[in-house]
């Protein structure tokens, strides 16, 4: 549009205001720095020296009359009352998240051990194969090694250690009577791996629980002791336990513990236990005058045992249909 022809510059004025165009808008449009009129003053050089005079009255006139409107109804539009159409409030179902039931139970084990004198122990879920099993009585032709579906990790930077990840939680205990002198009283709550088909039983990756107290007093009779105090508080109070003979590599003698609730006449196998073997002792640099037990259960297991589930893969679908149960 041509900003030298005043009449122009008034027809879109009236135009904007028959529209009833806001009084922002027209003077956004007409009066401020990059406005039609501030436009048209820049350009008043391109006229005929006899006409910039009466083009320059007129454009000054048509300027005051576009600040007299935008200052009338400006000052209108402020104080027109907007009228706010009623909202009704929304209301939203407050849902506040909660601990996963596996987060729960190992809260639960940790503060039950702890009240039994017991401290928490950490270690590497990528480990080497003498930590996994080596130390653990466990040598490269033993048979037991059959026990356990590892998952085998390559690290072309150290090709001359064999990299694991960790089949069970027993390699925290040797990271820890390597570290620290004895006595020893931990637990050794964590994620343990396995190369196995998941079905309602089994999965790769699952939780366990190992527990060590080494001292030079310690026995079968303390070993049964601590485990019952610990089943009467995780379990009803009248919840039985026994113990039968196994084997583990890394205890002897060994045993699985199994538990029968109240009213029930069926024993449930719970955890594997023993006395640690000597050979272990000697691996982690333990004087073998020193004697104790050592343990490791399933965090899933003890879950499933407790609140009456039958699939271990519940614990890993994200169906919020079973997590707002716990």
């Amino acid at each position: 549009m041509d900003n030298l022809n005043i009449q122009t510059i008034r027809d879109e004025f009236q135009d904007m205001r028959d529209r009833s165009v806001s009084a922002k808008q027209i003077w956004q449009t007409f009066l401020s720095r990059n406005g039609r009129i501030s436009e048209a003053f820049n350009r008043i050089g391109e006229l005929e020296s006899h006409t910039r005079k009466e083009f320059g009255q007129e454009l000054n006139a048509l300027k005051q009359e576009i600040q007299e409107y935008v200052d009338a109804n400006q000052e209108t539009e402020e104080q027109t009352p907007i009228d706010l159409l009623p909202v009704a409030p929304i209301e939203v179902a407050e849902e506040r998240g909660h601990l996963s039931l596996i987060s729960q139970t190992l809260y639960e084990i940790q503060d039950v051990f702890e009240r039994l004198g017991f401290s928490v122990a950490q270690g590497p879920q990528m480990e080497t194969e003498w930590f996994n099993f080596d130390a653990l009585n466990i040598p490269v032709d033993h048979p037991a090694r059959d026990m356990w579906d590892t998952i085998w990790v390559e690290d072309k930077t150290e090709p001359e250690h064999q990299y694991l990840m960790r089949t069970h939680t027993s390699p925290v205990q040797i990271h820890h009577m390597h570290n620290t002198k004895p006595p020893y009283r931990v637990i050794a709550p964590g994620v343990v791996y396995r190369y196995e088909a998941t079905d309602a039983t089994h999965e790769t990756v699952f939780h366990q629980v190992e527990g060590l107290m080494v001292d030079d007093v310690t026995t079968i009779a303390t070993f049964k002791g601590v485990m019952q105090m610990f089943f009467r508080h995780l379990f009803p109070v009248d919840t039985e336990m026994r113990l039968r003979p196994s084997y583990f590599p890394f205890t002897e003698p060994s045993f699985e513990i199994d538990i029968r609730p109240p009213g029930s006449e069926e024993w449930l196998e719970i955890a594997g236990a023993g006395m640690v073997h000597k050979n272990v002792l000697e691996n982690a640099g333990v004087d073998t005058a020193y004697q104790g037990f050592a343990f490791g259960m399933g965090v899933e297991r003890i879950i499933m045992l407790k609140h009456g589930i039958d699939d271990l893969r519940h614990f890993h679908a994200a169906d919020l249909r079973f997590i707002q149960q716990f």
